[in-house]
């Protein structure tokens, strides 16, 4: 692998970092996955175009209260991260801004995107498009939405995010 990248799954507990990451992983979706406790790291190789081999860490955080201490040691060494809410709820959504400044205050101006997860569940949903369009915009952030259970948009949220960290770090 000619470059290795480390990106950080961050949000609240229950948003569906884990079933993101096991749809991009193993093209597959579990309803009954374990809360993360404290990290849970993975690893994939792939190919990006105009780069080639790429292994990616991703660093699944728990987004349990308790984990908020370790949250800049695992944040250490991270080129990019997912920002991850649940549009059926409000709370994942009000608490992203904290989310966000974890990671600028530990890794400065790196790529990040926001990711809406859970777009199967449309009777539930509860954030506007248009507003996560606004939060996303108002930090400088691009919003796509996802669905783990369906596989909507994963492949492509890690590749987008693993080729911006690519340009990042070819930029310097």
């Amino acid at each position: 692998m000619e470059f290795t990248t480390k990106i950080v799954l961050l949000g609240a507990a229950g948003v569906g970092k884990t079933s993101l990451v096991y749809q991009f992983m193993e093209k597959k979706f579990r309803d009954n996955y374990k809360q993360t406790l404290g990290v849970n790291l993975l690893k994939k190789d792939m190919h990006i175009e105009g780069y080639g081999g790429v292994s990616a860490q991703i660093w699944d955080l728990g987004g349990q209260e308790p984990f908020k201490a370790l949250r800049k040691l695992y944040l250490e060494g991270a080129n990019g991260g997912l920002v991850i809410f649940d549009l059926t709820e409000q709370k994942s959504f009000e608490e992203l801004p904290e989310w966000i400044e974890s990671f600028r205050n530990s890794r400065g101006d790196l790529p990040l995107l926001l990711i809406g997860n859970k777009s199967d569940l449309e009777k539930k949903i509860s954030i506007n498009e248009n507003e996560a369009k606004d939060f996303a915009n108002n930090n400088s952030m691009e919003l796509v939405i996802t669905s783990a259970k369906t596989g909507q948009n994963v492949e492509e949220v890690f590749m987008k995010l693993t080729k911006r960290i690519l340009d990042n770090m070819s930029n310097k």
